[in-house]
C-alpha cells in the first residue's frame, strides 16, 4: 500500500468565548470578535486580532483550515493541491512568514529559470527579461521566436500610439490588443494573466488586476518605453545598493516554503493555538447573522448562537452574500453579482525511466488556439527543490472551465486529458505513477470589467453597519499575499473600531 501523508490544518479548541443561554434556552456565546472563515484570509486576521490581545474566536465550517491551501506527501512527491508559490513583491506574505519564524524556510525557484510558451505547435522560449507582459530587455525580446517580425513591428506602434482615451474600467485585452496587437494578447497575456484569474482576457478588468499598465500609459504614454524605464531604474537603484545591475535581472519573484504552502498554515494554527486570547473551531458551519446596537451575532448550524461586538466575514462571497442576504440585502446583491467559475488541478508523477533525458526548464503556458485541454503545465521538480525523488518528474496541470470543463468532467476524464496533453507535448513515456486531481468547482473569482466598483457598493452598502467587515479573494486579489494583506488590514479596522468606542456608531474605513 503507499504511504501518504496529508499536512492537515489542525483545529485549536481553546474556548475564549463566554458560555450561557439565549432567551429560547439555546447555547450563547460572548466574544470580542469573531471571524468566519478559516482560509488564509480568515487566519491572517485571527493572528493579527490575536497579537493586538483581542479576545477573537474563528469559526470554520469544513473539517480542515486553510480553504484552498492543501499539501500532500506521497511516497517522497510533495504534492501541492492549490496554490504552491506566492509573488514576494507584495509584501503581507513574506511578512508573515518571518513573523512565524520561517524565514528559513523561503525557497526560490531553482536554475535556469525558463518558462515556455505553447503555440503553433511548439514549445517557444518566454523571452528573457520579461515583466508581467512587457520586456525589460529589449535584445532578447527582438530576437525571441515567439512573435513574427511583422508582429513585433506591430507592437512597436506602441512607440507612437497616443494614449487610450477611454474612461472607466476597461477589459486588460482590449487595452492591451490597442497597444501591443493580437499576438502579444494571445499568445502571453491571455495565457499568463488570463491563467492566473481563470477568466477571458478580455472579460478582465484592468483596474482591478493589472492597474500598473493603465498607470504605465499615463506616466510615459508607450508601455514599452515604461517597461524599459523602470528597468533602468531598478537597475540604477541595485547599484545605488551595491547589487545586481542589469536591467530585467532581479530574481524571480515568485517564493514558496520548503515544506510546501502548508507549512505557512500549520505554523499559523500552531501560532494561534499558544495565543490565549484566540479559539479556533471546525466544524461549526454559519447559519445565519443578525445585527444589532451591540454588535452582531452569528448563529451556526448547529444552533449556537455567538455574540460579537465585530465580525469579519472572511468565506467565499456567495456564502457571505447569503449571511447578509437578510441583514444587507444590497451588499447581498452585489457580492452575488461577482462570478465565479470552475478550475481543477493534476499532479501527475512519472518514474526517472518514462522521462526524457533532455526535458528542461518549470513548464508551459498554452497559448490560444492550441488543441489542448490544459491551461498550462508547471514541472514542479524542476521549478522547486525536494519536491520529488531524484530523478523523477512532477507535474502540475491545470484545467479550467472552458478548456477541459472543469466543472462537468468527471475525475477520470480530467487526468486522462491532462496526462494525455502534458505526455505528448513533453514526450514521456508510459502512464503516471501517481495522479492526485484536486476540484474547486465555482470557487474562482471571476475580477470581469466593473469589478472594482461592484465591491466598493457592497461596501458602501454595509457602511452602516460598523460591526460587520468583509475579506477574501473574492474582492481586492485572489493571491496568498492578497489575501493575507486583506485579512489584516480588517483586523485592524476592527481594532481601531474597539478602541474608538461602540460598534453601533461607524467609524471611517481604513481602506
Amino acid at each position: 500500500m503507499r504511504s501518504s501523508r496529508i499536512r492537515s490544518a489542525r483545529s485549536c479548541r481553546r474556548s475564549t468565548a463566554a458560555l450561557g443561554t439565549d432567551g429560547a434556552g439555546r447555547a450563547e456565546a460572548t466574544v470580542t470578535v469573531l471571524v468566519v472563515g478559516g482560509g488564509i484570509t480568515g487566519l491572517a486576521s485571527a493572528w493579527a486580532l490575536g497579537r493586538a490581545g483581542i479576545s477573537t474566536l474563528l469559526v470554520e465550517g469544513s473539517g480542515r483550515l486553510g480553504g484552498k491551501v492543501r499539501t500532500e506527501e506521497v511516497d517522497g512527491f510533495v504534492i501541492e493541491h492549490g496554490p504552491d508559490s506566492f509573488v514576494g513583491y507584495r509584501p503581507a506574505g513574506l511578512q508573515l512568514c518571518r513573523e512565524l519564524g520561517l524565514g528559513d524556510a523561503i525557497i526560490r525557484p531553482e536554475e535556469p529559470r525558463t518558462v515556455f510558451v505553447r503555440a503553433r505547435g511548439r514549445f517557444l522560449r518566454f523571452p528573457e527579461g520579461m515583466g508581467l507582459v512587457l520586456p525589460t530587455k529589449l535584445v532578447p525580446f527582438l530576437t525571441s521566436e515567439l512573435f513574427s517580425p511583422l508582429e513585433k513591428a506591430r507592437m512597436g506602434l506602441d512607440l507612437v500610439l497616443p494614449r487610450d482615451g477611454r474612461t472607466g474600467d476597461l477589459a486588460v485585452g482590449s487595452f492591451l490588443r490597442r497597444r501591443l496587437g493580437r499576438a502579444l494578447v494571445d499568445r502571453l497575456a491571455g495565457p499568463l494573466i488570463g491563467g492566473v484569474y481563470g477568466t477571458p482576457i478580455d472579460e478582465l478588468s484592468l483596474d482591478a488586476v493589472v492597474p500598473q499598465l493603465r498607470e504605465s500609459e499615463r506616466r510615459h504614454r508607450s508601455l514599452l518605453l515604461a517597461s524599459l524605464s523602470d528597468a533602468r531604474a531598478r537597475a540604477r537603484k541595485a547599484r545605488a545598493a551595491g547589487g545586481d545591475a542589469l536591467p530585467g535581472a532581479a530574481t524571480s519573484p515568485f517564493v514558496a516554503l520548503a515544506g510546501g504552502t502548508q507549512q505557512l498554515v500549520d505554523t499559523l494554527i500552531d501560532a494561534l493555538r499558544s495565543m490565549p486570547s484566540v479559539e479556533v473551531r471546525t466544524g461549526s458551519a454559519a447559519d445565519g447573522l443578525d445585527v444589532s446596537a451591540a454588535g452582531a451575532a452569528v448563529r451556526l448550524a448547529g444552533g449556537e448562537r455567538i455574540q460579537a461586538e465585530a465580525v469579519i466575514l472572511a468565506t467565499p462571497a456567495p456564502i457571505t452574500a447569503s449571511l447578509l442576504d437578510g441583514v444587507a440585502p444590497d451588499a447581498s446583491r452585489h457580492l452575488h453579482s461577482i462570478p465565479h467559475g470552475s478550475t481543477a488541478v493534476v499532479n501527475l508523477a512519472y518514474g526517472h525511466d518514462q522521462v526524457p533525458d533532455d526535458l528542461t526548464g518549470h513548464g508551459f503556458l498554452v497559448a490560444g488556439g492550441e488543441p489542448l485541454a490544459i491551461s498550462a503545465c508547471t514541472l514542479s521538480s524542476k521549478k522547486w527543490a525536494g519536491r520529488a525523488p531524484i530523478g523523477t518528474l512532477l507535474a502540475r496541470a491545470f484545467i479550467g472551465a472552458g478548456r477541459g470543463g472543469a466543472r462537468d468532467a468527471s475525475d477520470e476524464a480530467l487526468a486522462e486529458v491532462a496526462h494525455r496533453d502534458v505526455t505528448e507535448t513533453l514526450g514521456i513515456r508510459g502512464r503516471p505513477v501517481l495522479v492526485r486531481i484536486s476540484r474547486f468547482p465555482g470557487a474562482m473569482p471571476h475580477y470581469t470589467v466593473g469589478h472594482l466598483d461592484r465591491v466598493a457598493a457592497a461596501e458602501a452598502a454595509l457602511a452602516p453597519f460598523a460591526a460587520l467587515r468583509i475579506a477574501g479573494g473574492a474582492y481586492r486579489g485572489v493571491g496568498l499575499p492578497d489575501c493575507i494583506a486583506q485579512g489584516r488590514a480588517v483586523a485592524a479596522d476592527v481594532a481601531a473600531l474597539l478602541s474608538y468606542g461602540t460598534a453601533g456608531a461607524r467609524r471611517p474605513r481604513s481602506g
